[in-house]
């Protein structure tokens, strides 16, 4: 008999896992109390990389996890959300640079350090080239929203149903065995409940009287309006980052999770756009039709020590979760380990230090 499971949240964690459930047999039902995409998974800048990785396990979660998006990219068509055009970063720079270069050729990762001459190589368009940056060539980048649109379309292809404006209210108890949740459309059975709401997971666990504390961060996202292609690779200098999509759009942050407003000076985030938009021209001088179409505010979900929350909650079977910063990045491996351990009992050694109980 397939096991029945309910995942909360239908941002690009949520899907991936409800993608590879369904995929691997399960009933699954997509609880979602907005609408899909409707949290970070549609606000942010989508750098997939490892390059980001605070530890030698973390960087061993987030190298894997491209490995997923490429096994992902073969078995789907992904066209219309991932691009693989490389990084050019130098964020840091100087000795910081070199030390950040050194770390990532001890873990193997597939980056070199290259020249002004050769950065101006590959991007003639970009102005002031840096003495030196490091070049990521297996990178690239995700549109969260329609790649939440496709997990979603492929989880329903497999059986999945999704209900959007369905709020839980409720976890359903039978001792310390969850068996479902109440919600604003009434009760709900299940042998799993997979928490997958971001930013709002704090909260929602709250209700089974489970603890994750998390430092969310406010972030904000511009894109312009389309214009001819003129950068090849995602650009990560020490001001602004930005990468041009598909479409022609220029998506743009101060940092790759988009930067906060300046609360000191009650920066608004149309102030935000046009300093950065500034930015953006100073680098692009060439380019003079770059205007702001759209600001992306949007909360990033970040548990309070940085690094993913991902396994059963303390003391209630049944009740698991998948919470973390840079999900775009993680989703596609996050949906493989946690439908192997729901499916198959099979824990993952990858998830060894990134499991909930770390909060007690």
């Amino acid at each position: 008999m397939s096991k029945q499971v309910i995942v909360v949240g239908s941002g690009i964690i949520g899907a991936s896992i409800a993608y590879q459930l369904a995929k691997s047999g399960a009933e699954v039902t997509v609880l979602e109390k907005s609408s899909p995409a409707s949290g970070a998974s549609s606000k942010s800048f989508g750098w997939i990389n490892a390059k980001a990785a605070e530890t030698k396990s973390y960087y061993r979660l987030r190298r894997n996890a491209i490995y997923a998006y490429l096994e992902l990219c073969e078995n789907l068509n992904m066209d219309t959300a991932v691009k693989w055009d490389g990084s050019l970063w130098w964020e840091n720079e100087g000795q910081e640079l070199m030390d950040q270069a050194s770390i990532m050729d001890d873990y193997g990762y597939e980056a070199k350090v290259i020249d002004a001459a050769q950065f101006t190589e590959l991007e003639p368009n970009v102005a002031n080239p840096p003495e030196e940056c490091i070049f990521g060539r297996i990178e690239g980048a995700a549109d969260g929203a329609e790649m939440v649109r496709l997990l979603l379309i492929e989880a329903s292809k497999n059986g999945a149903n999704v209900i959007a404006g369905c709020e839980v209210l409720d976890f359903l108890r039978d001792g310390d065995q969850i068996i479902g949740v109440e919600t604003n459309l009434g009760a709900m059975h299940a042998d799993n409940v997979v928490v997958a709401t971001g930013a709002w997971s704090q909260d929602v666990l709250e209700r089974a009287g489970v603890n994750l504390p998390m430092d969310n961060k406010t972030g904000v996202i511009v894109h312009t309006l389309p214009v001819a292609p003129v950068i090849n690779h995602l650009i990560m200098s020490p001001d602004i980052h930005f990468r041009q999509d598909k479409s022609g759009r220029i998506i743009l942050g101060e940092i790759f999770s988009g930067g906060g407003l300046n609360e000191a000076t009650s920066e608004s985030p149309v102030d935000f756009a046009q300093k950065m938009l500034e930015r953006l021209k100073n680098r692009l001088p060439a380019i003079t039709d770059l205007t702001v179409d759209r600001i992306m505010v949007g909360k990033r979900p970040v548990p309070l020590d940085g690094f993913p929350a991902v396994g059963v909650a303390n003391g209630l079977s049944g009740l698991y979760m998948a919470v973390m910063h840079s999900g775009i990045t993680l989703a596609p491996l996050i949906g493989q380990l946690v439908s192997q351990e729901i499916i198959e009992g099979q824990l993952s050694d990858l998830l060894i230090d990134f499991r909930p109980a770390r909060f007690g």
